[in-house]
């Protein structure tokens, strides 16, 4: 689900509690409010302008985008909520962003730079398997499963669909963040599909006002013409009048 609403705030920061409930309403914002107090808002990424996150619902796990920019508020969620102008979800990661993002730093984030390596030959040989066996305890055979089974469902899906299939409750770890790199990754492909098709839009739109305008000119122009020949027809009658009113003179003197 994704919207788009008006926004004066500067930075997501300075949405506060009372101009979220103002805007979604009583029940959205009781049922985000929970889930931000229950801490179900995991932040993937984050600046004071945009947020990438995550909130685990009742019936899975749904990922959010949101974005202040030039004066809109847009907001996508993977979940099926039919809520306006966003979702509960997204209340709970503008609440947690309200909370916690004021000593965000605005504009891209700098990547994290490399560790320096070991000083020790062995250990620096060892270090790559060693992270290689710690990612590979982390995802156990039934993650391993519950995510074969997901990805297979999700992957007609990708880019067509906001909405995937619902992610286990049960799925954690290494597979459950392969999920959040494959939602972020349709989230990103619809978005800029919607994109493309919303200039579409406001392109045809365009051409439609300008034919419009067109026809309502050529019509003015028309009336134009159409006036300018009753003024010249009664140019002549006021000249015959004249002439007329001046043989009367010259009679009757």
């Amino acid at each position: 689900m994704r919207n788009r609403i008006s926004c004066s705030a500067q930075e997501l920061s300075q949405l506060d509690a009372d101009m979220l409930q103002s805007v979604v309403g009583g029940t959205v914002f009781e049922e985000g409010h929970q889930y931000f107090s229950a801490q179900r808002v995991r932040i993937l990424d984050a600046d004071r302008t945009q947020i990438t996150a995550e909130v685990n619902g009742v019936y899975g796990v749904y990922t959010q985008i949101i974005k202040l920019r030039a004066g809109t508020l847009s907001t996508r969620c993977s979940c099926p909520s039919t809520e306006q102008p966003f979702c509960r979800h997204c209340v709970a990661v503008l609440l947690h962003q309200f909370h916690n993002g004021s000593s965000l730093k605005p504009g891209p984030k700098e990547a994290p730079k490399d560790p320096a390596p070991p000083s020790d030959p062995q250990v620096r040989t060892a270090g790559p398997y060693a992270e290689e066996s710690a990612g590979a305890s982390d995802l156990n055979f039934w993650e391993a499963i519950l995510f074969i089974d997901w990805i297979q469902k999700a992957v007609g899906l990708l880019g067509k669909e906001a909405t995937l299939p619902p992610v286990p409750g049960s799925l954690g770890g290494v597979a459950r963040e392969w999920v959040g790199v494959v939602e972020r990754l349709n989230s990103q492909c619809l978005e800029g599909e919607e994109d493309r098709i919303d200039g579409l839009r406001s392109l045809q739109s365009a051409e439609g006002m300008i034919d419009k305008l067109t026809k309502e000119l050529e019509a003015l122009k028309m009336e134009s013409e159409v006036a300018q020949q009753n003024c010249r027809v009664l140019e002549k009658k006021v000249k015959q009048l004249q002439d007329s009113l001046a043989e009367v003179s010259d009679t009757s003197n």
